[in-house]
């Protein structure tokens, strides 16, 4: 969200120039959601508005602390700063004086009800339900959360996404049973309540070996409790110490994670482990995009498995993007060949 969202404009200058910004850790709240490890030197991605609600919510607040709006989840910069100035107009009613507190809250859910019908056909695009959160929502019997109960079928893999509500029209429905309430009686839980609680990124699969060195890197490992001094290193009376050769929690040495999924990756293929390895080289090209060893290992996984057109392209984006192994180099020979012949 933060690499997604609030660090590009016009979101940007709209947070920094009209809100006070702050945050706090819901790492031990009952209703925040766990999607396994993320690395610290991990890539930013974008998703789906509303992706993630129980990681994160963006809450809009007045000075006395009434809530008058709420993003959950990740949400597209440009449909944030729509929701943005959705909120100051809300804001304006809640500081408004010559307006009741019962008016006020009657206004807060009409506007938030009829803020659905602003909403371009690209922004419910944006907003439609992960896969696993519409699981999430058949499982768990969501009723608020589902648009029509008769489209879905006895299998839920193929259920209609016209089944389901969007994730914009959630978000405002709820918002509309909390009009102008303070932050510390808002109830997350339920205004949350539509995202599978754990995302399985298969991490059970990995090899205790790779799963620990990914673990020492998790990004949750370096949070700490929002209203916790950060820890300070202890200073000794030593005139001349020694560089620090120990690194806490690996943060300082991501290359030794990226050597023990290599390692891995050359066993795994080794032993013709096939599923695994396209795991490790799934993880490298997502990780880091722009190096060669996932299209090194995807390569491999390609040509192992008699992939020749496959094993080509990706040995020639290896090279392309400066791989030297000499297996990559032989690969890329080879499939080009056996590409070649198979099309004549």
């Amino acid at each position: 969200m933060r690499a997604g969202s609030l660090s590009k404009e016009p979101v940007l200058s709209k947070l920094r120039d009209r809100f006070v910004c702050g945050y706090r850790n819901i790492m031990k709240d009952p209703y925040s959601g766990n999607s396994g490890i993320h690395p610290a030197t991990g890539p930013a991605v974008t998703t789906t508005n509303g992706a993630g609600p129980r990681n994160l919510q963006l809450f809009i607040m007045a000075q006395d602390g009434t809530v008058v709006h709420c993003m959950p989840g990740y949400w597209n910069p440009n449909d944030l700063n729509a929701e943005l100035d959705f909120a100051d107009r809300l804001h304006r009613v809640w500081m408004d004086r010559s307006i009741t507190e019962p008016q006020k809250k009657a206004l807060f859910a009409q506007e938030q009800l009829r803020h659905i019908q602003t909403h371009s056909a690209d922004v419910v695009a944006r907003s439609e339900l992960q896969g696993f959160d519409k699981q999430f929502c058949y499982k768990n019997n969501v009723t608020d959360a589902i648009a029509n109960a008769s489209l879905i079928p006895a299998d839920w893999h193929d259920v209609p996404k016209e089944a389901f509500k969007t994730t914009d029209v959630i978000l405002h429905e709820r918002m509309a049973k909390q009009p102008f309430v303070n932050y510390s009686a808002f109830n997350i839980a339920s205004f949350v309540n539509y995202g599978s609680h754990h995302y399985d990124k298969h991490e059970k699969d990995l090899e205790p070996e790779t799963m620990a060195n990914i673990r020492a890197h998790n990004l949750r490992d370096v949070l700490h409790e929002t209203g916790d001094p950060v820890p300070k290193a202890k200073v000794t009376n030593v005139a001349a110490s020694k560089p620090a050769t120990s690194y806490p929690n690996m943060i300082a040495k991501p290359k030794e994670v990226e050597k023990t999924m290599v390692d891995g990756f050359w066993g795994y293929a080794r032993k013709g482990d096939w599923v695994k390895a396209d795991r490790v080289a799934n993880y490298m090209l997502e990780k880091s995009p722009g190096s060669p060893t996932g299209h090194e290992m995807k390569a491999v996984i390609a040509y192992g498995k008699a992939r020749y057109a496959e094993a080509y392209f990706h040995s020639y984006n290896a090279i392309r993007m400066g791989s030297k192994h000499p297996t990559i180099v032989g690969i890329y020979q080879k499939s080009r060949t056996a590409a070649s012949s198979a099309a004549k």
